[in-house]
């Protein structure tokens, strides 16, 4: 049985046609477009002054064109990204009475939401992780390390030959004497980065091929999939090998490589949600009217495949994040960067042959792995939660 807007019974509410603006009298200011331009505007004069100063604004040293794509990814995100999700609040009330029932998942998306805060204003209060050797391997609160064997110069208390954790380095320090918690915020910080650049490449491309894709059907499709497939069948870990070998490692080259090159699995998925909506009523009424193909894909079928593109993207990007971890702890990341990675502090704290075991500094390289760890599978729940949440069967 159908209802008034074309969706059937247990099917979630499609994006219905806004018949009054069908004959193209009903154009608004497009906000989100002047936001971005004005916030791209904003972001132009910042880098003029930092490149001309030489000193960072917000992070207190001079920013990499990294950081400038990162800042202009969150622009993307924050004008394109976040007014859709909020513009419809009874379908996202709707989304949450699912997602909530998911304690695992409530509690992981909390945790995330802290990740996120800590990896943008962290390293703007804590700064770049500095070395004290004087402070070197000191072990974390309630912890304690053998002096004169693990650490040398105990910061807090010696009890009976072992050297005291202290609040001054709550999660303990590196061989180089830097703090964990710094080392830490600046994991968090790369990985936030990673995430935020591959997945504003990666949307808008997915959506692209697989909303054309799916509604032109014919020749279009089989292009659009063929060149899909090439792109797979030549990853972007190949890809990116090259580069490292002909400019060095780099994690520009790695969210550019890696953005570009990876959404393959995304435009399927959306290709194969619209050849199920290109024959739904609404979308028949809106033909008959005589809307261009444009506004069909713009305003009737990407609404409600932005679904399966968030999905699709939660699936990935944990995939990425331990992807570049792994490339760092290799040595064939970006090693050496002002913000070190999770990799590259994993990969000192475990090759500690050279002034103790790894085992005795345990805690170099654990707390990076339980942060990563937590991060990845909190994202994957997420994920999968999302996809409970957007399913139409929920509401049945």
């Amino acid at each position: 049985m159908s209802n008034d807007t074309g969706t059937r019974t247990g099917e979630a509410p499609l994006e219905s046609i806004d018949w009054d603006g069908l004959d193209g009298t009903g154009r608004t200011i497009p906000w989100r477009l002047v936001a971005f331009v004005v916030g791209l505007a904003g972001l132009v004069l910042l880098y003029r002054y930092t490149s001309s100063h030489h000193v960072g604004i917000i992070y207190w040293w001079e920013p990499t064109k990294l950081t400038w794509l990162f800042r202009v990814s969150l622009l993307v995100l924050v004008c394109f990204a976040v007014p859709p999700v909020l513009r419809n609040a009874a379908k996202n009330r709707r989304y949450w009475r699912r997602f909530r029932t998911n304690r695992v998942a409530v509690i992981s998306l909390a945790y995330l939401v802290v990740f996120v805060l800590l990896a943008l204003v962290g390293p703007a209060l804590m700064g770049r992780p500095r070395p004290h050797i004087h402070a070197a391997r000191q072990p974390p609160l309630l912890f304690s390390a053998k002096e004169g064997m693990v650490t040398s110069n105990c910061i807090g208390h010696t009890v009976g030959g072992y050297c005291q954790g202290s609040l001054t380095y709550p999660l303990g320090t590196s061989a180089l004497g830097q703090d964990m918690v710094a080392l830490v915020v600046s994991g968090m910080h790369v990985s936030l980065q990673v995430a935020v650049i591959t997945a504003v490449f990666m949307i808008p491309l997915a959506t692209a091929v697989g909303l054309v894709a799916g509604y032109s059907g014919g020749a279009i499709d089989t292009v659009l999939m063929r060149y899909v497939d090439v792109q797979q069948s030549v990853p972007a870990f190949v890809v990116y090998l090259i580069l490292v070998f002909l400019t060095g490692p780099s994690l520009f080259a790695f969210v550019v490589v890696f953005g570009l090159l990876n959404w393959g699995n995304v435009a399927r998925l959306v290709r194969s949600e619209v050849i199920q909506r290109r024959e739904e009523q609404y979308i028949e009424a809106a033909r008959s009217a005589g809307v261009s193909r444009l506004t069909i894909l713009r305003k009737h079928l990407l609404p409600n495949v932005s679904n399966t593109v968030l999905i699709g993207t939660t699936q990935k990007i944990p995939q990425l994040v331990l992807l570049e971890t792994a490339l760092t702890f290799i040595e064939i990341g970006d090693i050496g960067r002002w913000m070190p990675s999770f990799g590259e502090t994993i990969s000192v704290g475990l090759n500690a042959h050279s002034y103790t075991e790894p085992m005795q500094v345990w805690w170099i390289w654990t707390v990076p792995v339980v942060v990563l760890v937590a991060t990845v599978v909190a994202l994957s729940i997420v994920g999968d939660a999302l996809r409970d949440a957007f399913d139409p069967r929920g509401d049945v």
